[in-house]
C-alpha cells in the first residue's frame, strides 16, 4: 500500500465499492462522490432492488378510477386530473373542462395547464395539481431544483445526504467537541468538491 499514490488507493477504492475501474475522464472530485454515494446507498440499493425482485403484485388502479380514465380519452376538451390536497390525500380523479386553453377551475380556484406538464400513466394523459400551487406538478422547475442543489443527478445533492447520514451515524457516539470537529471537516470536504467541480 505503502508504493500507492492516493489517485491510486481512490482508483482502488473505487473499484472494489463500484465493481469496476473508474474511467480515465473521471476526475479525482467525481470519484470522491461516488465513492461517499457507494458507502451510503450501495447496500441500501441492492437491498430496494432485491425487495422489488420478490415483489409480485403490482400496484392495481382502483376500480372506480377506471372509468373516469377511460372517459378521459374521449373528452376532447378536457383533462384528467389527480387533484393532491392540503391535507395530503390524493383525490379520485376527476375529468375537468379546459378554458382559454391553458386553464382549469377546481374547488372554484383556477389553476394552469400547461401541455408540458402532462404526465402518462398508462394509455393516459393527465394533470398532477396540488391544491397549494397554480402550477401542475411538472419536471419544468429542473432548473431551479439543480440551482438550489437539490438535483438528484447533482453531486451537492449527493455529498449532503452521504454527509447527514454519516453526521447522523456519529452523534450518538461523540461529544460537543468531536461534532464541531465533524462539522469543520464536513464543510472542508464540500467546499474542496465544489471548487474542483469545474474540472469535472
Amino acid at each position: 500500500m505503502k508504493v500507492l499514490s492516493q489517485a491510486e488507493k481512490v482508483n482502488l477504492i473505487y473499484t472494489h465499492l463500484v465493481g469496476k475501474k473508474p474511467t480515465t475522464t473521471l476526475k479525482y472530485p467525481r470519484r470522491l462522490n461516488r465513492i461517499l454515494y457507494e458507502l451510503e446507498f450501495g447496500q441500501k440499493i441492492k437491498e430496494t432492488d432485491k425487495v422489488l425482485k420478490n415483489e409480485r403484485k403490482q400496484f392495481k388502479i382502483p376500480f372506480k378510477w377506471k372509468g373516469v380514465m377511460r372517459k378521459s380519452k374521449k373528452k376532447r376538451r378536457q383533462i384528467l386530473v389527480f387533484y393532491l390536497n392540503i391535507k395530503n390525500e390524493i383525490e379520485t380523479p376527476k375529468l375537468y373542462p379546459i378554458y382559454l386553453e391553458n386553464m382549469v377551475i377546481i374547488r372554484n380556484k383556477p389553476y394552469e395547464v400547461d401541455p408540458r406538464s402532462f404526465w402518462t400513466l398508462g394509455k393516459y394523459k393527465c394533470l398532477l395539481v396540488k391544491e397549494i400551487d397554480r402550477r401542475p406538478v411538472s419536471n419544468l422547475d429542473y432548473s431551479e431544483i439543480k440551482a438550489r442543489g437539490d438535483a438528484t443527478d447533482s453531486d451537492e445533492f449527493l455529498i449532503k445526504l452521504s454527509l447527514r447520514a454519516m453526521l447522523g451515524a456519529v452523534k450518538k457516539q461523540m461529544g460537543k467537541a468531536g461534532l464541531i470537529a465533524l462539522g469543520i471537516l464536513a464543510a472542508v470536504v464540500i467546499g474542496f468538491v465544489l471548487m474542483n467541480r469545474g474540472g469535472a
